[in-house]
């Protein structure tokens, strides 16, 4: 059992450092992809989405987004570096979702997961899985505050589960957000995994402690021309570790097709910031939304050939 948690490690280490391009949280897991983020608008927009935080995956970048949200239901999904190991490591993210407001008061629901399969057994040979989920259950409360302003607060109660082998780990992270609307600017925080959130693994003989770090996103958002060209910014801190920054872009035209692009520096130790740059694209008819999103780091390969470029799909219908 040792053995093969350690090449769990290595094999999730080289995946999510080039996914993150920067360093995953302490202990075993995927879930270093769940702290990069949800839905292909949001990545689309480099991140930078705190003040912004709407449809079905906007529950995980700031519950207080839910005091805007219309019924909505849909979700995300990935395969990141399909190619790993000619084809022997499975890679899969997805994320379902579904926000709604009652009065003032929003509510939403997620379920997000990343599952590696095929993972080399140097014990026994062959190989073996792992999956990793959070569940997510937030609300929030709109309060206006005067003539041109509107403030709303909110709360995200997570469940992480984390499972290989007969190993199994467990725990509950909080999040907290508001947002003070203005009008054409938004202005956002968000306290993700308040305190840090830790859970220990069973049944794997070493049963590591799992460390998710407690982040701030402090973000701000501003509409111009009539709505049709909206910016993004964020900036990310965490204790002992340099801030991250993350900018966006978005043009809609007619309604029914916006062109998205973003950029985040990450901060890389001993090297200074690294960019990694982002694209996207929606369409919308009726209800339906489509989104894509393709992220790009300067970096094109890692050691064993590894490519950097992953595409991200996201899909909603709005009621």
């Amino acid at each position: 059992m040792k053995t093969r948690l350690v090449v769990l490690g290595m094999a999730l280490g080289l995946v999510g450092g080039a996914v993150l391009a920067q360093e995953g949280p302490p202990g075993f897991g995927a879930l270093a992809q769940y702290r990069f983020g949800t839905g292909a608008r949001a990545l689309g927009l480099g991140s930078a989405f705190t003040a912004v935080a709407t449809g079905a995956e906007g529950l995980y970048w700031n519950p207080a987004g839910l005091a805007w949200a219309t019924l909505n239901v849909g979700g995300m999904y990935t395969e990141p570096f399909a190619g790993l190991g000619g084809g022997t490591l499975d890679y899969r993210i997805q994320y379902l979702g579904a926000v709604g407001t009652v009065r003032e008061i929003g509510l939403g629901g997620g379920w997000f997961s990343a599952r590696v399969g095929g993972i080399p057994s140097t014990e026994e040979g062959g190989t073996f899985d792992y999956d990793a989920s959070v569940f997510l259950a937030g609300g929030a409360l709109r309060i206006p505050a005067g003539d041109a302003a509107t403030v709303a607060v909110g709360l995200t109660a997570k469940l992480y589960r984390e499972r290989m082998l007969e190993g199994r780990a467990q725990g509950m992270g909080f999040d907290a957000g508001v947002v003070v609307d203005l009008g054409t600017l938004r202005l956002a925080y968000c306290s993700q995994d308040v305190g840090g959130t830790r859970y220990q693994w069973r049944g794997t003989g070493q049963e590591p402690e799992v460390n998710i770090p407690w982040l701030h996103r402090i973000g701000a958002a501003a509409s111009w021309l009539e709505g049709s060209i909206l910016t993004t910014a964020d900036a990310v801190l965490e204790s002992g570790a340099s801030p991250s920054f993350r900018l966006g872009v978005e043009w809609t035209l007619l309604d029914t097709l916006a062109l998205r692009g973003g950029v985040r520096l990450e901060p890389v130790p001993t090297q200074g910031y690294r960019p990694v740059f982002t694209a996207g694209l929606g369409v919308a008819w009726s209800a339906f939304a489509l989104d894509a999103a393709y992220l790009r780091s300067p970096v094109a390969t890692v050691e064993g050939g590894l490519s950097t470029d992953t595409f991200v799909f996201s899909v909603g219908l709005r009621f």
